[in-house]
């Protein structure tokens, strides 16, 4: 058996392959690495959104509660 008969071909397989190219770069030269690991890559802090959230549906619920009983 031959290589070429345990291939398994992905999508169309007209051209030649030319290699990676300009959108790859960053892969190749690790600049995405940079980026990601050195904090400029803006992410949310999904930890701090689900305590603000928690924390106001918890003062929706007291408030209201505190009002009642104190009037």
């Amino acid at each position: 058996m031959s290589g070429d008969e345990d291939r398994i071909t992905l999508g169309d397989d007209d051209g030649p392959d030319l290699g990676p190219d300009e959108r790859d770069m960053d892969l190749m030269d690790g600049s995405w690495e940079e980026r990601y690991y050195g904090g400029r890559l803006r992410q949310r802090d999904w930890h701090s959104i689900t305590i603000a959230l928690s924390l106001l549906i918890l003062l929706a619920l007291t408030v209201p509660a505190i009002v009642v009983f104190t009037r």
